[in-house]
């Protein structure tokens, strides 16, 4: 056990949602932190102190009282949960072995049942995982149900033993699936509770300031409000700004002493104002602030009023939101910067700016895309796409979400989540922004990563903002295409040939049916509704001088209710309209163009595909030994400087690696021939010779690498060849020669968005001149692993026989799955390359690795905890 004081984990700090959606704040005890405890001591009941300390006690003695708030942070850690300056829960361990450590929690009477023991057993058990610690145990009296519910609810395998009186638990705190699992459930549930005040009040109150006023004005001017919805207005502006019942009232501090109520407050202030109606708001019962200006790049800052917000347990969207617009008892609740009204429906919509807002309700009205929800997050300081669609996770009513994400604050979670939501409905999103990410390829093909990750979720990728909602509402109203058996309706055999051409890419190739003039387009409607042989028709109608036939359109729309998935290309016609409405309600979605339709319909058959996949399980490798390779990366790490970086020699990343059962085929750095000759008797001919400088390494092209070198004297030729194409006198390597086989580049790093990565890609020209690779961010399921591989341009070279013989994809998988686990489970390495790694029909060799780690923290994924 190590006895050093580590200094105040401002990491550690957290603000976290309770089960009923409010927040408070997790952070490490502190010596001054003394009185409040005490109090919060005193202000349990005998029983809840009976069942902490195995005894009465009515105040801590001063010496208890010390021992409790000073602690190292190390082998003795204690976090509390506070509201506003007082403590509400404890949760503390003490380590009692190197990887083991006892726990005990005390959560106040006031707050039982709502969440705060998972909480603090999920940061715990994080800041434990961090100080080397695997396992936790704690004593609890039978009585003591509520806490023994903490443990056995988590996930985690419990133990348990009962004796003298006393039930002794022991859970293993590494995360497993389960664990991940109850942790996305709770996280779900509090995130959708926390935002429900925004999207689904029961009172709104409208808060006017004496700066951008006008903002507040025109949201009164366009606002739609549900009789069901009660509504305040506060500010000399709003005065006369009437909507049907709405009280006003000059002040906040009138309207709380009116006895007003609301749960959503929408305002229009300066920084300074819109921090100082915190309190007040709270007093309302406000849960949620939607802050429509957005000067806050003074005194107070955007971070100090995300502070002020959630010191209050609000909930914040904004600064510069554009508004939002949801559905409360099927009526059209609209706190928009807008003056039109969209239709009802089942999409739901999340955009940032209001540049960006005001496009997509354009759109919106275009396409008469009926709306559910519509979330304007303008710069993002709180609740973002994240919390949209932990919202709509369960919600009926919304069919398909589409999202514009100018920025993307939390991508890791982003991946998680969407994965959940998109299993239910589909996502598309246009990535609007660009993205530092790093590793392979460098930043400029962040964008490919981030893009691949959300591909491997299920979410849907569009490249415009009009594709997306193109693409969100086909999704939202046609049923998902079953197959890929196309049909293709024509009343031009030139546009029959352009969307047989634009459809080339699904197979089997599409049936192309043309038919001139109405009565035989009207007859091969009908006929196409009465067979049985396809699961997607397009329907292109361009009529002569324009003027449409109504059998015609009768005859088209009468095809939504074939069950199947139908789309149309009329002139004139976009999204749903009454044109194309089958008597039933069913709908035909119209598109402005072939190339529009089949793009929306690419992504709706991709969506289907993935929800028809089996995604598989986790991966979890045999053979892997955690704690060797915890103890490898620690003693490597020994005495580094907080974000130094450290690269492993070549012994170092062997023994990492077969931690994690990888093995790296054994090689000799020398110096001189007679070394070479020595070192290749010891490995076995034939061998290979290598140059490490950096310039030659693995480029065989430029003579810096020999290979099959099968005796001596071709082994003295080869080190004269590659030392004298060497700029210096950088040592040769000496290796046994591996069997043939496909060339490999695996790849991985810990990116300061998306969290760690793996990447693979072909070694050579493929990977480092076009970009041909593939990216996962773990956990990796089985399914994600073998996308990694199907997914690559090049993956022929590895799918078909390569000299006669099949390469060994089965180890490959092996492999990426082993560095998966790896690198989830090494927060502190920096990149690992595996280059190159050999694909033959004889299984993987892996000729060289290279990791540098680096003394840094990964915020711990498996504990809830908002976006600072």
């Amino acid at each position: 056990m190590r006895s050093d004081v580590a200094s105040y984990p401002e990491h550690w700090e957290a603000d976290v949602l309770l089960r009923d959606g409010t927040t408070m704040r997790v952070r490490p005890i502190r010596p001054e932190d003394a009185a409040a405890l005490q109090e919060f001591h005193v202000g349990q009941s005998e029983r809840s102190t009976y069942f902490r300390f195995f005894a009465p006690l009515r105040r801590l003695p001063e010496r208890d009282l010390d021992r409790l708030v000073t602690v190292d942070h190390v082998d003795r850690v204690a976090l509390v949960v506070v509201s506003g300056t007082a403590i509400v829960a404890v949760g503390r361990y003490d380590r009692v072995a190197p990887d083991r450590a006892e726990v005990a929690f005390n959560v106040s009477d006031t707050l039982q049942g709502r969440g705060l023991g998972s909480v603090l057993l999920e940061h715990l058990a994080a800041a434990a995982r961090e100080r080397g610690i695997r396992t936790f145990a704690a004593d609890v009296l039978p009585g003591n149900a509520r806490m023994i519910r903490v443990f056995t609810d988590a996930g985690y395998e419990v133990l348990q033993r009962y004796e003298d009186g006393v039930i002794s638990l022991e859970l293993p705190i590494d995360p497993t699936e389960a664990s991940r699992e109850v942790v996305a459930g709770r996280e779900q549930r509090t995130d959708a509770a926390s935002i429900h005040a925004l999207l689904a009040p029961e009172a709104v109150v409208v808060v006017a300031g004496s700066a951008e006023a006008e903002l507040a004005v025109d949201l009164f001017t366009h606002r739609r409000v549900p009789d069901a919805v009660e509504v305040t207005r506060v500010g000399s502006a709003l005065a006369d700004a009437t909507l049907g019942d709405a009280a006003w009232f000059a002040s906040l501090p009138e309207a709380v002493s009116a006895h007003r109520t609301a749960e959503l407050a929408v305002v229009a202030g300066t920084s300074r104002e819109v921090v100082s109606w915190l309190p007040d708001l709270a007093r309302l019962g406000v849960r949620g602030v939607v802050v429509l200006s957005g000067r806050f790049d003074g005194d107070p800052s955007q971070q100090e009023l995300l502070a002020a917000v959630r010191a209050a347990g609000l909930r914040l969207l904004g600064p510069r939101s554009f508004g939002v617009m949801t559905t409360v008892e099927g009526e059209r609740l609209q706190a928009l910067l807008w003056p039109g009204e969209p239709p009802l429906g089942s999409t739901a919509l999340f955009c940032q700016s209001p540049a960006a807002a005001q496009n997509l309700m354009a759109l919106v009205e275009r396409y008469h895309l009926g709306v559910d929800t519509f979330v304007s997050a303008g710069h993002r300081a709180d609740v973002s796409g994240n919390d949209l669609l932990q919202y709509v996770a369960d919600d009926p009513e919304v069919r398909a979400v589409g999202m514009y994400l100018e920025s993307l604050g939390n991508p890791r979670k982003f991946a998680r989540v969407a994965r959940r939501v998109s299993a239910r409905i589909p996502v598309v999103a246009v990535v609007g922004a660009s993205y530092g990410v790093t590793g392979a390829g460098g930043p400029a093909r962040g964008r490919d990563v981030v893009e691949e990750t959300m591909h491997a979720q299920g979410v849907l990728v569009a490249h415009s903002m009009r594709a997306m909602v193109e693409a969100t509402q086909l999704l939202a109203t046609a049923p998902l295409p079953r197959g890929t058996r196309t049909a293709v309706l024509s009343s031009s055999v030139s546009l029959g040939d352009l969307a047989a051409a634009q459809l080339q890419h699904l197979d089997p190739a599409p049936d192309v049916r043309n038919a001139a003039g109405g009565e035989a387009l009207v007859a091969a409607a009908q006929a196409l509704a009465a067979d049985p042989d396809w699961d997607v028709l397009l329907a292109v109608y361009s009529p002569p001088l324009r003027e449409r036939d109504d059998a015609v359109m009768a005859a088209l729309a009468a095809l939504a209710d074939t069950g199947r998935t139908v789309l149309a290309v009329v002139h004139g016609l976009v999204g749903v309209t009454p044109d194309l409405t089958a008597p039933s309600g069913g709908c035909v979605v119209a598109f402005e163009s072939v190339e529009d339709a089949v793009a929306a319909l690419t992504l709706a058959a991709t969506y289907a595909s993935w929800r028809r996949t089996d995604h598989g399980g986790l991966v979890s490798p045999d053979g892997t030994d955690l704690r060797a390779a915890r103890e490898l990366v620690q003693d490597a790490l020994e005495g580094a400087d907080a974000g130094e970086e450290r690269a492993l020699t070549a012994e170092q990343s062997t023994a990492l690696l077969a931690a994690f059962g990888v093995t790296v085929l054994p090689s000799r750095e020398v110096r001189s021939t007679p070394a070479a000759l020595v070192a290749a008797r010891e490995l076995g001919w034939p061998v290979a010779v290598k140059s490490t400088e950096a310039r030659l390494r693995h480029r065989a092209d430029l003579g810096g690498v020999r290979l099959d070198i099968a005796g001596p004297i071709d082994l003295v030729e080869a080190v004269r060849q590659v030392r004298s194409r060497q700029s210096g006198d950088a040592p040769l390597e000496v290796q046994h020669m591996a069997p043939l086989g496909v060339a490999c580049l695996v790849r991985a790093w810990e990116d300061t968005l998306l969290g760690p990565v793996v990447s693979l890609g072909l070694s050579g020209d493929a990977t480092e001149l076009l970009g041909d690779a593939t990216y996962a961010v773990p956990p990796l399921r089985t399914g994600d692993v073998h996308r990694l591989i199907t997914s690559l341009r090049a993956a022929p070279r590895l799918l078909t026989p390569q000299g006669g013989r099949m390469p060994d994809v089965g180890a490959l998988e092996d492999l990426l799955a082993r560095i998966a686990v790896l690198v989830e489970a090494t927060p502190q390495l920096r990149r690992l390359d595996l280059l190159p790694v050999l694909v033959s029909s004889e299984g993987v060799v892996v000729l060289q690795a290279e990791i540098v780690l680096a003394a840094t923290v990964r915020p711990d994924g498996a504990r809830r905890a908002l976006r600072a």
